[in-house]
């Protein structure tokens, strides 16, 4: 159910929020929604995980541990605004950043999510890097990073087995921008989508939008994890100016290789 929200004046700036309170209030978008496998036990969630975006451009990322998504995950929804009230605050940390903001937050279980329509949230959902730095070394690594490129080409599909024994489809395409080359490494459904997009018809010069990567250097490669959805989005073209893009979803590992 979606609200008309009034009163804004208890809620923050996300660019302001700090430790100096145990709680805040936030509108916001979610620019990105997905869920983490329990590690044990694949089929069970371990968190939900969020990137929310205000009306000043100011980006935060928020978790729901796996004790609380029975109470949040059917209000919540990628793209839409809300407002969060009563969210605790932890320091933002580790090697798999999705911000630059030196905080994150954490539902509580007196967290309230109400869905509004009369605040507005606009701006791209996307902070692009160029190739250039990923592969020079020069990106902060711990935090992960979007990038855009030219679909230059597209690998020979084969399967791969896991240390568990399973097999999933494996195969690489490669993406340009000003010169600078990387491949990336699709697995599993993915390669479906690829295989999908490609049988659809010509795809000289798509473009291909890799969403929250994370980069690494792996045998003197740069390498990034990541997994990809493939498909057309019109609500991001006026961002592309191209014919194809892949939206990024954390979840699996994937590598992007600088060839």
């Amino acid at each position: 159910m979606a609200f008309m929200i009034g009163n804004g004046e208890h809620f923050s700036e996300i660019e302001k929020i700090d430790s100096e309170r145990t709680s805040w209030n936030l509108k916001a978008k979610i620019l990105r929604l997905w869920e983490v496998s329990d590690f044990s036990r694949p089929n069970s969630p371990f968190s939900l995980e969020m990137v929310l975006m205000d009306s000043e451009g100011g980006r935060i990322h928020a978790t729901v541990k796996k004790t609380l998504i029975y109470k949040f995950k059917d209000d919540l929804s990628e793209g839409k605004v809300y407002s969060f009230e009563n969210l605790g605050v932890s320091t933002n940390g580790g090697a798999y950043r999705t911000t630059q903001h030196r905080y994150k937050l954490n539902f509580q279980f007196g967290s309230v999510v109400q869905r509004i329509t009369n605040h507005d949230v606009k701006g791209s959902p996307f902070h692009l890097v160029p190739i250039s730095d990923v592969v020079s070394g020069s990106y902060d690594t711990d935090y992960l990073v979007d990038v855009i490129g030219v679909l230059t080409g597209v690998g020979t599909e084969r399967e791969v087995t896991s240390q568990h024994g399973s097999t999933t489809k494996l195969n690489v395409i490669a993406l340009e921008a000003q010169g600078h080359k990387i491949q990336c490494t699709l697995f599993g459904p993915y390669v479906d989508e690829l295989n999908a997009f490609i049988a659809s018809g010509d795809y000289n010069n798509a473009v291909v939008i890799v969403q929250l990567a994370k980069a690494k250097t792996f045998q003197d490669f740069d390498n990034m994890n990541y997994e990809m959805i493939f498909g057309q989005d019109p609500s991001i073209n006026k961002y592309l100016g191209g014919t194809f893009l892949a939206r990024q979803q954390l979840g699996k590992r994937v590598t992007i290789m600088n060839s």
